[in-house]
């Protein structure tokens, strides 16, 4: 299952008072692995269904890891 499919079944099932099934769960615990856009997706969810984080201290984590992505740019001038 994709990130974003992941955040967005984790937000339907929510949504319908439903819980989140196996695979979601099993694919939210991959968070580490995430591009930057999809960890946005998540802690954007978070703020909406803040059970989606599942683990102490993962608003840290990703925000470290984001952390890493930005030290990924690099600045230019045109």
């Amino acid at each position: 299952m994709t990130p974003t499919r992941t955040i967005q079944s984790f937000i339907d099932a929510k949504k319908e008072n439903l819980s989140p099934s196996e695979e979601v769960w099993n694919s939210l615990k991959g968070f580490r692995k995430w591009n930057e856009p999809e960890l946005i997706g998540l802690r954007n969810a978070s703020g909406y269904y803040p059970d989606i984080y599942f683990e102490a201290g993962m608003d840290e984590t990703i925000a470290k890891l984001l952390a890493k992505f930005q030290e990924r740019v690099v600045p230019h001038k045109f």
